[in-house]
């Protein structure tokens, strides 16, 4: 797989808590931390402004977004904002 120039998002501030984004030219790639099998998350970001992810098993339901909106959602994911939705 060829290298990917990687780009830290605009939205990111500085330090450790940022959202990069590469352009994944052939498609879609599966997420590292997806195991073998079912029920893993793909990601495409077929320009910079544009990212892309669908769940493996109804892959013809694809959200996109942008870098900074992603961002906003994965900060908010980790400081538990997200919590009480399963655990009700």
């Amino acid at each position: 797989m060829p290298a990917r120039a990687w780009r830290k998002s605009s939205y990111s501030a500085q330090g450790s808590n940022c959202v990069y984004v590469a352009r994944i030219p052939n498609g879609w790639q599966k997420s590292s931390f997806s195991q073998e099998g079912s029920n893993c998350l793909n990601i495409a970001a077929p320009t910079y402004d544009a990212i892309k992810i669908r769940e493996s098993d109804d892959p013809d339901v694809i959200l996109t977004t942008t870098p900074a909106t992603l961002g906003v959602f994965i900060r908010a994911a980790k400081a538990g904002r997200f919590d009480q939705l399963t655990n009700p």
